[in-house]
């Protein structure tokens, strides 16, 4: 007898379900999938326990008859695809008909559904044999009731994790469900305790409120995008609010919460200079594309996709953040914390994850301007510390439009770092390093793209031994090397000296920056020093700025403001810190008692 035998059923199906079914945010995933694909206006979502004892999903949608009842707990059985000309052309959710089969699998769970709010039909399974079916009274749409997942799978059941991290997958997840679908109305509870509700006000500025709290409901910024077969829109949230990973990038493709890395990097690229390193933003990005442009069936579970014309869209989406970012102020507002200060804390998500709290701001009221405000001549520029040309601005005025700072009138300076400001709204400290750093930042970053780099001889050459296959393509390209700065010479088939370096490159550690330089020059077969021209502006822009405990005269103060405005991102410094922080004059006048919180 042979040793291959054809699997049961029941068997095949308790497989499937470690694919479809990896946990209870699976089948929440699963379950009000189906229930947006039927047309629902309000889904509501009941745990017990994280969604280990129970889940319970309540739909208003179309509701099936007794026979689609029956047969959506049979393996394969859908109502999304009919031929292979559907499966290029998917716009629905759910469409596999693994999902139902699956789940009753490894569980006790029963559909109860009516399509006109009169009768009804149920159906229950445990451990994928039918316990019961009949006609029972049910209102318009479908009830699913899911219980004890994984009670006949051990091995599965042992792995799960203690109900409050499945009911944080869980949030997350309907988190984002709910960002795709703004027009429905959702509810989440576990053990009776709301985690969230929606209002299906179709607006987003609302929605993210409604998910993340006010503060971040009052920092949006919107940008859209048209390239060919996609409309693209970004909802992001300005750059003082952040958060400590990338889980609150989120993307979604024609109504489906998704995974795609390049996409998510190139934002993350795209806030690059605007976030302290390490820090992240909270960017939603809706694309509508045509779904022959679309491959969503990657994975069993739906979440990664592939585009076909993914360069394209990632390079109108980076022109689009950094539109959005450029067009405006980002001054962060801090305020003055007293023993009345009425606190307005946006909403905590189970994740606790870092962000930033800013308190609820009052409307502003009337307060006197400050004296002395008409705006002064504009001063000569200076040459910064260290810097080994002189950077002088346009002599001609700024235009409005032009102007990313206010107007700033100097009152002092706090120990040797911190330049105060003042303006009819307010004061306003500037951080004189960071100004200074992002001011040769951009200087510096805009030179290293330029060719033909200024280059310094090297007293003692560096020789260099690389493997065959890489010392073809040095040979292959050394006139390019030497157009970025790099002057090589052969001494063998695969060892190089090097006698000249770019101005930029550090003398100090020469051959390890060089060797790591090459690496990737090579790795990438392209000769440019675009890859790494971020941090190599970086580096030398920070060496050469204005240091903290330094006092500057009136002129150089007057020429590092007028600088910073020509700046295209005023607001930080390379490296993501706030140059400039604004404390309202309500706040000053909360702190003193001159008027009441």
């Amino acid at each position: 007898m042979g040793k291959i035998t054809k699997m049961t059923p029941h068997l095949a199906n308790m497989i499937a379900a470690g694919e479809v079914v990896e946990k209870p945010s699976s089948v929440v995933k699963e379950l009000v999938e189906n229930a947006i694909d039927a047309k629902a206006k309000n889904i509501r979502i009941f745990l017990q326990e994280g969604g280990l004892k129970e889940i319970k999903v309540v739909d208003d949608g179309e509701g099936m008859d007794e026979e689609d009842v029956r047969l959506a707990f049979l393996p394969h059985a859908t109502s999304k695809i009919k031929t292979e000309y559907d499966l290029s052309r998917i716009l629905s959710l759910g469409f596999r008909g693994e999902a139902i089969a699956s789940i009753a699998a490894v569980s006790k769970m029963q559909i109860l559904s009516s399509m006109n709010g009169k009768g009804g039909y149920q159906v229950t399974y445990q451990a994928g044999c039918m316990l019961s079916s009949g006609p029972i009274p049910s209102n318009q749409g479908t009830t699913v009731t899911v219980e004890n997942l994984f009670f006949n799978t051990p091995a599965r059941l042992k792995y799960l994790k203690p109900a409050k991290n499945e009911l944080a997958s869980i949030t997350y997840l309907m988190d984002r469900i709910a960002l795709a679908h703004p027009e429905i109305r959702f509810m989440l509870t576990n053990d009776n305790k709301t985690y969230l509700s929606t209002t299906a006000s179709n607006q987003i500025s609302s929605l993210m409120g409604e998910i993340y709290g006010f503060e971040v409901a009052k920092s949006l910024l919107e940008e859209s995008f048209i390239t060919d077969g996609v409309k693209g829109k970004i909802i992001l949230v300005k750059p003082e609010i952040y958060r400590a990973n990338k889980l609150e990038i989120t993307l979604l493709v024609n109504g489906r919460y998704v995974k795609n890395y390049n996409i998510t990097n190139a934002i993350v690229e795209s806030f690059r200079t605007y976030l302290p390193i390490g820090k992240y933003p909270i960017v939603v990005l809706y694309l509508e594309i045509d779904p022959m442009l679309v491959d969503v069936n990657v994975h069993p579970s739906k979440t990664e996709i592939k585009i076909s014309n993914e360069e394209q869209i990632i390079a109108k989406l980076t022109d689009s953040i950094h539109k959005a970012l450029e067009s405006t102020i980002l001054i962060p507002t801090r305020q003055i914390y007293t023993k009345d200060t009425n606190v307005g804390y946006e909403k905590v998500n189970i994740f606790e994850l870092p962000r930033t709290r800013n308190l609820e701001e009052k409307p502003e009221e009337e307060i006197p301007s400050p004296p002395s405000m008409d705006k002064k001549e504009e001063k000569p520029s200076f040459l910064l510390k260290d810097e080994p040309t002189p950077y002088i601005p346009k002599k001609e005025p700024i235009e409005e439009v032009q102007q990313k700072l206010p107007y700033l009138e100097y009152v002092g300076q706090v120990f040797g770092t911190y330049l105060i400001f003042q303006n009819e709204k307010g004061m306003y400290l500037m951080d004189q390093h960071a100004a200074a750093e992002r001011i040769n930042y951009e200087k510096n970053y805009e030179l290293l793209g330029k060719e033909n780099q200024p280059t310094q001889e090297l007293l003692v050459p560096i020789l260099f031994n690389f493997t065959k296959s890489e010392a073809l393509f040095i040979e292959d390209h050394l006139d390019e090397f030497k157009r970025i700065g790099f002057l090589l010479e052969p001494m063998s088939q695969v060892d190089y000296v090097l006698r000249e370096v770019p101005l930029w490159a550090k003398l100090d550690d020469a051959k390890n920056i060089i060797s790591k330089i090459f690496a990737i020059l090579i790795e990438n077969k392209k000769v440019d020093v675009i890859t790494f021209r971020d941090s190599i502006a970086k580096q030398i822009s920070c060496k050469g700025s204005i240091k903290a405990n330094h006092a500057l005269s009136r002129v150089e103060i007057d020429s590092l403001l007028e600088q910073l405005k020509l700046c295209k991102n005023p607001y930080t410094c390379p490296h993501g810190r706030p140059t400039i922080i604004e404390f309202s004059s309500t706040d000053l006048e909360k702190m003193f008692e001159r008027i009441q919180s």
